[in-house]
């Protein structure tokens, strides 16, 4: 159920499923909103899961925000207002890097984990990414996918999903989204992060390939690293039930 409430003055919008807890609290990526969720929320019936959606995009008033700190101070805003009791965040690609910024600022005793999908320390950007958001933005027209968004063999419904979701994200929001995505950087910082992290990563990705992954797990104190043969960036759609499966057993190693 897509719900909408008003936190700091701004009108934010969220798909809310009830369940047990702890809570699963999701970030989407860079140009998507919370459908990028969908999938995975629909294979974990039994929690109580929210997909939020960042300033400007699906509902949410904007304006966008620049960096990820700010997103970070947005999301716990909406904890503070919405959830209650243990949660979890899951992080998909920028919104990993949201995650980890949470993880590196909290004090709540409350926050049990975060789930880093397809992410990594440092987010860099390829200047063609952040070039077709631009032109984009000039033109009204949609930049091309970038490369190793999806496995090899992915189901086209998924894409044509995924492209009809990303149409409630505006351009310029989208490039606001990816150049936060650049200027992210936790390297020096991730050797701090005090609470469990499940990492969960592709072989196919060309966007955070695994390597960013291993750097993670080899640096967060207390983690679970696991690399998903064939899967693309878009792993948290491709591979829901897998991914799914890997969050409920989260804690049980």
């Amino acid at each position: 159920m897509v719900e909408s409430r008003q936190i700091d003055g701004r009108t934010v919008t969220f798909r809310h499923e009830g369940g047990g807890g702890p809570a699963l609290v999701c970030i989407h990526g860079s140009a998507d909103n919370h459908h990028a969720y969908d999938r995975l929320l629909d294979a974990l019936p039994n929690r109580d899961r929210y997909a939020i959606n960042l300033p400007d995009r699906a509902g949410t008033e904007g304006p966008a925000l620049g960096t990820v700190a700010q997103m970070e101070t947005f999301l716990s805003r909406f904890i503070e207002s919405e959830v209650e009791g243990d949660y979890l965040v899951v992080g998909h690609s920028l919104g990993g890097g949201v995650a980890i910024e949470h993880a590196l600022a909290s004090t709540s005793e409350h926050l049990k984990g975060i789930v880093l999908l397809a992410t990594g320390a440092r987010l860099r950007v390829h200047p063609m990414i952040l070039q077709s958001f631009e032109q984009g933005a000039k033109t009204g027209e949609l930049p091309p996918l970038p490369p190793g968004l999806y496995e090899q063999d992915v189901d086209p419904a998924i894409v044509e999903e995924a492209a009809t979701a990303r149409e409630l994200t505006p351009i310029e929001t989208g490039g606001t989204d990816w150049r936060a995505a650049d200027g992210f950087d936790r390297m020096a910082n991730a050797k701090d992060i005090q609470v469990p992290a499940l990492i969960i990563a592709g072989t196919n990705d060309a966007l955070t390939p695994p390597k960013y992954a291993e750097y993670l797990a080899a640096t967060i104190p207390d983690n679970e690293l696991h690399v998903i043969e064939g899967a693309g960036h878009m792993l948290v759609m491709e591979r829901a039930a897998e991914v799914a499966r890997r969050i409920e057993s989260m804690g049980t190693r």
